[in-house]
């Protein structure tokens, strides 16, 4: 689902700080940027907890890129993750747009190739510790 509510957005904002900034930065709003309002989002829920996080924002009149997606360690491996990459998926095709990017960890970079995104090139070091990875799925046009 889409987060509504403040405890939602809060939720949501928590598990993406736990999973993706937590080890490097103590601040929640690390986890955030400046197209948070400009961004769709995306939550599974699991017994009232929010299990897994991914945003996606329009780059351009042809292009979205996807970021901030994590799954509590606890709940990978059940498909939550390729759910959640659907949705948004879904949101860039129903904003006609052509092609979806974004900068895969090096661990998640087999995740997103079996969901049929292409390995573009190596991209930028986060914390001078995390490679990332640029990747694309082009979206057909039906």
């Amino acid at each position: 689902k889409s987060p509504k509510t403040e405890e939602d957005f809060n939720s949501y904002y928590y598990l993406r700080w736990v999973i993706l900034r937590k080890e490097f930065e103590n601040d929640l709003e690390s986890s955030k940027d400046e197209l948070e309002k400009d961004s769709s989002h995306t939550m599974a829920v699991y017994d009232r907890k929010v299990v897994g996080v991914g945003r996606i924002h329009k780059i351009n009149d042809e292009c979205s890129q996807i970021r901030y997606m994590a799954t509590d360690s606890n709940y990978r491996g059940f498909g939550i993750g390729s759910l959640i990459l659907s949705k948004l998926i879904d949101i860039a095709i129903l904003d006609q747009q052509k092609d979806v990017i974004l900068h895969s960890r090096e661990n998640a970079v087999e995740f997103y190739k079996k969901n049929g995104f292409i390995l573009i090139q190596k991209s930028h070091l986060l914390y001078n510790k995390i490679q990332h990875y640029l990747m694309k799925k082009e979206l057909s046009k039906n």
